[in-house]
């Protein structure tokens, strides 16, 4: 009953949120979440027990100290691009806003894409304001797309049209198979579909991440390889108080191997190795909260 009531209390506080950050000025908002961090960090809490863990693995040479300090600041961005996403949805920046929050480094890497007229998939993670580089993308004119499910009892359609008017094609979440036909579509149609896979997959095939044998989607290196588009790799990570940078790499060279089984292996581990080199370039942008080794397999 409780999660009932507080499911469908869900958008009437997303209306708050929404009124309260048009109307407060920025300084108050961000001075205000830096209180909340510093709670958030402070106080015992169960996603906060999963966050130090998960430090735990990736970084087991860090002091405890070390440790909560990058949980602290991690906690503290991630609400600043909570932030931030709101005021976009309350449309509070306008487009010229929007494009100075950010500059791109190796934007010829997306221009390359369109001078061959073909589709990509721009690969990423759960790091930094990664919805801010999507629309920031696309006010630039690359014809991005992205995967998003909606929330419940919010109304229909309610982030699709969001994403729409900031010119990011919307590629809405009914299930899987569908999914992937939009996606395919989305390619053929010459589209850069933004995918993201550094979370646990109860269906994908167990890699190797940080030392740990856990499960991850094979999507990216099924889709390359069926509509034989490239794989970008992008991330975005905060530079300053209000600034961002995105950085845009050169496609994945993926291997050639004689199974497809072999191919999606081996792949997958290529693609999650740059994730993980990037959390540890950045440990601060990455969302520690998820419970990624949740399905941890213990090799024998």
């Amino acid at each position: 009953m409780i999660r009932q009531l507080l499911s469908k209390a869900s958008f009437s506080i997303v209306k708050f949120v929404l009124f309260t950050t048009r109307i407060l000025p920025e300084n108050i908002t961000y001075a205000g979440l830096d209180i909340i961090a510093y709670l958030g960090s402070s106080v015992k809490w169960k996603r906060k027990e999963i966050a130090l863990k998960n430090l735990s693995i990736v970084f087991p040479e860090k002091t405890e100290k070390e440790k909560k300090q990058i949980f602290k600041d991690s906690l503290r961005k991630s609400l600043k691009y909570y932030v931030e996403i709101i005021m976009l949805v309350s449309k509070k920046y306008s487009a010229k806003d929007i494009l100075s929050l950010a500059d791109c480094e190796g934007l010829e890497n997306l221009d390359n894409i369109r001078d061959r007229e073909v589709g990509a998939l721009l690969y990423t993670g759960h790091i930094g304001n990664f919805p801010l580089m999507a629309i920031w993308l696309a006010l630039k004119g690359y014809p991005i797309a992205a995967i998003y499910k909606e929330a419940k009892n919010f109304p229909d359609d309610f982030y699709g049209n969001i994403m729409r008017s900031y010119n990011v094609i919307p590629l809405k979440y009914n299930s899987d198979a569908a999914l992937t036909v939009s996606i395919i579509k989305a390619l053929k149609q010459k589209k850069i579909v933004l995918i993201q896979n550094d979370q646990s997959d109860p269906n994908g095939i167990y890699i190797n991440f940080f030392n740990k044998w856990v499960p991850s989607a094979t999507g990216p290196a099924i889709l390359a390889k069926r509509t034989a588009v490239p794989i970008i790799p992008a991330y975005i990570f905060r530079d300053k108080k209000k600034h961002h940078t995105i950085r845009i790499l050169p496609e994945f060279i993926l291997t050639n191997e004689k199974t497809l089984e072999l191919f999606i292996e081996k792949n997958i581990q290529l693609l999650v190795n740059w994730i993980a080199e990037i959390i540890r370039k950045h440990p601060t942008e990455w969302f520690w909260l998820h419970n990624r080794w949740k399905r941890e397999k213990v090799q024998t």
